[in-house]
């Protein structure tokens, strides 16, 4: 068995000290950390567990299950166990936690009953206030450590997309395209499943949606959906056969040593209609332009928006991002520990770009009847502007 690849020390104390200074700026006193993926990027691992971060001092980390493992994992330098809940306030008290005036907690994905608990036993005299924002605020702009990790997501990915011109033969179903292509991700060390915050957004490391069904809306919160196996789960591949000439949509969700890349391919069997390859220009004129657009200082929200003029002006307004009527308001998202972090391509938002940050783009197109075209590449947003992590070519591929 291969060695665990850990987070380095000074990752995680600069990361703490980032929170830090975001907790100062808040007038936050201490800030508790509960949900796996900030556990993960604050502690280095995801044992069951509450790490508390005051405004100056060291953090602790409090773990149920199992603090043998935490210990492994983690640098934070003091990490003893929490036995219960009701034996909270208890060692909070021994370890020289006073009762904060402002407390900090994950308010978009706390559970309820755990947000009760904290603000009734616990810390029933604090003001509570939602650290997420600082929390993501945090993550999105990566170090190099970070950026290492998503590069090799990136190639991760590149060597299974390799294989789909074998894979992707006539007559072959969605859910068989689909199952090869996981089976080669997890043999090159992706867990199988993906990160998100989303609440409720639940995905695979692929999505395979060929001919109408890649126009079919879904739930989740993305331009295409699929009817998936059925209504329980009701999104991503199903057990439609692939028919010749038809759109054929492979989104792969990298992820390596806990980092993520997005990346999507349009393949064909036999040669598309002539109007969506005039389609897919239009969706490479719309990504192009948005690249030039990733550098810094530049607004979230005004990228959005040129994408979806531009798009208008050449004809698609009706079919960006989704069916009309079922269209989502994003062009781009942030990656790294999470598949939806910070910053996000969307209406409206006002986040200014940093280097640093590293953003998947994804001008997409559904057609009723007909399928999804677009394509997904991951950049990182640099001084001199976006460098693409992701790799191979950008044109549709026909077999």
């Amino acid at each position: 068995m291969n060695p665990p690849r850990l987070v380095p020390g000074d990752e995680i104390a600069r990361r703490v000290q980032a929170l830090q200074g975001r907790l100062a700026r808040s007038g936050i006193d201490l800030a508790l950390i509960r949900q796996n993926a900030d556990l993960y990027y604050f502690t280095g691992t995801v044992q069951d567990s509450h790490l508390l971060v005051p405004v100056e001092g060291e953090p602790l980390l409090l773990v149920w299950r199992s603090i043998d493992r935490a210990r492994e994992e983690s640098p934070i330098a003091r990490i003893v166990p929490l036995p219960s809940l009701n034996s909270l306030a208890g060692i909070l008290a021994e370890h020289g936690f006073p009762m904060p005036k402002r407390l900090g907690l994950e308010m978009d994905c706390l559970p309820a009953a755990l947000y009760l608990f904290y603000t009734k036993k616990v810390w029933a005299q604090a003001e509570v206030v939602d650290v997420s924002p600082l929390v993501r605020g945090v993550r999105a702009v990566k170090s190099m450590w970070e950026i290492d990790r998503i590069r090799s997501a990136c190639q991760q990915v590149a060597q299974v997309f390799s294989h789909v011109p074998d894979l992707l033969k006539p007559g072959v179903s969605e859910l068989a395209l689909s199952a090869e292509i996981e089976r080669e991700l997890r043999l090159r060390g992706h867990p199988g499943f993906i990160r998100m915050r989303g609440w409720t957004q639940e995905f695979g490391s692929a999505q395979v949606l060929s001919g109408p069904e890649g126009a079919v809306p879904a739930w989740t919160n993305t331009p295409g959906g699929g009817r998936g196996t059925g209504p329980a789960f009701g999104v991503g591949a199903c057990s439609r056969r692939i028919g010749v000439g038809e759109p054929v949509s492979v989104d792969m969700g990298g992820l390596l040593d806990g980092y993520h890349c997005d990346e999507t391919r349009l393949f064909f069997l036999g040669n598309p209609p002539a109007s969506l390859v005039d389609s897919y220009r239009a969706v490479l004129r719309v990504h192009r332009g948005i690249q030039d657009r990733l550098v810094p200082g530049a607004a979230s929200g005004e990228i959005y928006s040129w994408a979806v003029k531009e798009m208008g002006r050449l004809g698609y307004a009706d079919h960006f991002m989704g069916i009309l009527g079922s269209q989502v308001k994003f062009v781009g998202h942030g990656l790294g520990v999470e598949i939806d972090e910070y910053p996000f391509l969307s209406r409206r938002n006002e986040m200014i770009l940093e280097p640093g940050m590293v953003i998947a783009v994804e001008p997409k197109l559904a057609f009723p009847g007909v399928g999804l075209v677009g394509i997904e590449d991951t950049f990182l947003v640099t001084e001199k502007g976006a460098e693409m992590l992701t790799q191979g070519g950008q044109e549709m591929c026909i077999l």
